[in-house]
């Protein structure tokens, strides 16, 4: 008869060794995988860790040669398929940006020690190699494959510890969410996602709506109909959006670079009813006049210039906009070098 397998049976003092072996494993693998994210790289890449693989494979022979062949064998299969990944891993990061921007130059070890380390920590992120050498210097680089994260000032860690704070709709671990965002992001390209959450880098992105009170043959109603319909909700008035923009027609400027752009809705198209706009290219000496609670801080600029590759942080402005805090955000403040919350 046979014996039925029950939780009882699992934990007796036969199996115990199994199970504490096991366990030990279990740890070991996380520790490699997620605590020390540069072991398993840094073992199979470097002259150090290569002879310590080697100095273990001939001491688990002195005590049994099957299994140091065994090992053997794994640790060449291992080393082998690291280096197939490593190659088509390099291959897809390293697809051509504009090279109209000045970059770092890392050197391609540096390169391949990042990528095996993030193939570790972060497998679903794909880095670019390119935009990333306009970001972060060599010496950083280094310093992420040493540690598993990026280096980041203890300002920069405030003002992303500040911006998770704001944010309605997402709550974490202040500590953790800290850790896991500088195994992703260089400090240059931190401060560009929490510049573009700020109603600066809204602006920028998205516009604001401005109203010119110049009639829109487009929208407004024929004479004599009153305004009944707008107050009402039936019909929208779409206002004019000002906006950095790149299908811009100034043939003066760089195409690839953002500029000013002021966009005009001319109602709908009789056909598939879509939205018909007109974009014309706006003088940034004309900011102050066109955008009520806009003001430039030094002289008149090219605020688009915060949105180019790299970007030119520059062009200092003030924007009030109803419902959000006055003054120039954290994070443009540290970018412009500017006092925080600046308010005449």
């Amino acid at each position: 008869m046979k014996s039925k397998i029950t939780f009882k049976n699992i934990l007796n003092e036969e199996n115990e060794p199994i199970l504490i072996g096991c366990i030990t494993i279990l740890i070991a693998l996380w520790l490699v995988i997620y605590a020390i994210p540069g072991l398993l790289s840094n073992l199979f890449n470097t002259v150090l860790g290569k002879l310590i693989l080697l100095l273990f494979v001939i001491l688990l022979s002195s005590k049994s040669i099957k299994y140091g062949i065994l090992l053997l064998l794994i640790i060449i299969i291992i080393n082998r398929l690291l280096s197939i990944y490593s190659s088509n891993q390099s291959k897809l990061e390293a697809f051509t940006q504009s090279t109209s921007a000045p970059s770092t130059q890392f050197d391609q070890k540096s390169i391949n020690q990042f990528l095996e380390i993030q193939k570790t920590i972060n497998p679903h992120v794909i880095f670019d190699i390119n935009a990333i050498q306009k970001q972060a210097t060599q010496e950083e680089l280094n310093y992420f494959n040493e540690h598993g994260y990026w280096p980041w000032t203890e300002e920069i860690k405030n003002l992303y510890i500040e911006s998770l704070s704001k944010n309605p709709y997402v709550r974490a671990d202040p500590g953790s969410a800290l850790q896991t965002m500088r195994s992703i992001y260089n400090q240059s390209a931190i401060l560009q996602l929490l510049s573009y959450q700020t109603k600066e880098g809204q602006f920028l992105l998205n516009g604001v709506s401005v109203h010119n009170n110049e009639p829109n043959k487009y929208q407004d109603l024929p004479s004599g109909w009153g305004d009944y319909a707008f107050r009402s909700g039936q019909i929208t008035r779409d206002n004019n959006i000002v906006k950095c923009g790149y299908n811009n027609t100034d043939k003066s400027s760089n195409p690839s670079n953002p500029t000013l752009q002021e966009i005009q809705y001319m109602g709908n198209d009789g056909i598939l009813y879509n939205h018909v706009k007109k974009i014309t290219q706006v003088d940034y000496n004309n900011l102050e006049k066109l955008i009520p609670g806009f003001t430039f801080l030094r002289e008149p600029c090219d605020p688009c210039q915060a949105l180019e590759n790299p970007p030119k942080y520059n062009c200092p402005f003030k924007l009030e906009l109803r419902g959000s805090d006055n003054g120039v955000s954290q994070v443009w403040s540290y970018l412009w070098k500017q006092p925080t919350n600046i308010t005449n």
